[in-house]
């Protein structure tokens, strides 16, 4: 394993106001995403773990609470900014002017140990355009853990100045269940393996690291993912016993989300979040997967904005040189902020056995 390096700073004392974000050293213009609604300001750190037997190195982003900082984290570094705004054809340096709510010079919490929530990235995207997801659960008392997934990830650049770029996986003049059972074998083979990983890690490391030391409660760890990331979660989920309860939003079952891959059980856990156009699909239904009895949710998001669960609508109608539909800008952050609330009361429920009065005490509205 080979810790991503942090610059050494000088220790100031500072007094900062309780629950202080990076987000008020903001300039005048820029796009401040959604605040964290919970009591911790975040810390925030990035390392690099080498597997050995899989040759393969893991660029991975966390998120902590802390108590507080005073060097304010970037949404993404400067080519991995470029990158998607070729992508999403944005403009160029947008990255620059996205403020975060987290902090870079800070530690954990002292003398606690927090639930861990694995962050899964869809595919052609990277862990940064989910942070007010992360934000907002490390605020609320989690470590979130996001890995970038090369060669699934949009761009992986790591501290040494080497990157990976995304490549297609499955063959890509293939029809679509071919397609499908390469797509599926990979995450099988790749993610799932990846998250197995991730955790032998951090479990080594809250033995033995002196920043982890202690801080990680191995015992209560859920996963939740994007997309591909959500085929990841369910599956990891299925899995691998560490992972206690799982999230899956809007993605689906492989090969090709045919009739006979579905439903997959999982046995534990499971909040179903899609958009209004997945759960209405004929082919799958919006329920490709199922958890545990009585402990499976499903809720649908109106429209068919599959990118609703993560910043990229409100990155878009930001900086898009060919910005999204009004009505589309419109609801983004409302649809945001309702995956934030969901996710936190499905994971609190699970990991803290808070109560989860938005999933338990649903009213259903009927608009005619």
């Amino acid at each position: 394993m080979a810790n991503a390096k942090v610059p050494t700073v000088l220790l100031v004392l500072v007094f900062l106001a309780p629950h202080s974000s990076s987000a008020s050293n903001c300039k005048s213009g820029s796009l401040v995403l959604p605040k964290p609604q919970g009591p911790n300001p975040i810390g925030t750190r990035t390392l690099v773990l080498a597997d050995t037997v899989r040759h393969r190195q893991l660029l991975v982003r966390t998120w902590f609470p802390t108590e507080s900082g005073t060097v304010a984290a970037p949404y993404m570094d400067k080519r991995t900014g470029a990158e998607l705004a070729r992508e999403w054809n944005l403009k160029s340096g947008f990255e620059q002017t996205v403020c975060t709510h987290a902090w870079l010079d800070s530690t954990i919490i002292r003398q606690r140990a927090f639930p861990i929530v694995l962050l899964e990235h869809g595919s052609g995207v990277v862990p940064a355009i989910y942070t007010s997801l992360a934000e907002d659960l490390a605020s609320n008392g989690y470590v979130v853990i996001a890995t970038n997934h090369p060669p699934d990830s949009l761009i992986a650049v790591f501290p040494d100045g080497h990157e990976t770029k995304f490549q297609p996986y499955w063959p890509e003049k293939a029809d679509r269940r071919t397609q499908g059972v390469a797509i599926g074998k990979f995450a099988e083979s790749v993610l799932v393996g990846d998250v197995r990983f991730i955790l032998d890690q951090f479990q080594r490391l809250n033995l033995n690291d002196h920043f982890w030391r202690g801080h990680l409660d191995l015992s209560r760890v859920a996963i939740v993912g994007h997309s591909m990331g959500g085929t990841t979660a369910a599956l990891a989920l299925k899995e691998d016993g560490r992972v206690q309860a799982g999230v899956n939003l809007d993605g689906s079952t492989y090969p090709g989300m045919n009739a006979d891959v579905r439903p997959m059980a999982l046995g534990k856990p499971l909040l179903f979040m899609e958009t209004e156009e997945h759960a209405s699909d004929p082919e799958t239904h919006g329920e490709e997967y199922v958890g545990s009895k009585g402990n499976t949710y499903y809720v649908v998001l109106a429209g068919n904005e599959h990118m609703a669960f993560s910043d990229a609508l409100l990155v878009q109608c930001r900086f898009s040189k060919m910005p999204p539909e009004a009505a589309s800008c419109e609801s983004a952050l409302g649809k945001l902020e309702l995956t934030r609330s969901t996710v936190n009361a499905f994971v609190g429920k699970y990991l803290k056995a808070d109560l989860a009065l938005e999933l338990d005490f649903l009213v259903r509205i009927d608009r005619k």
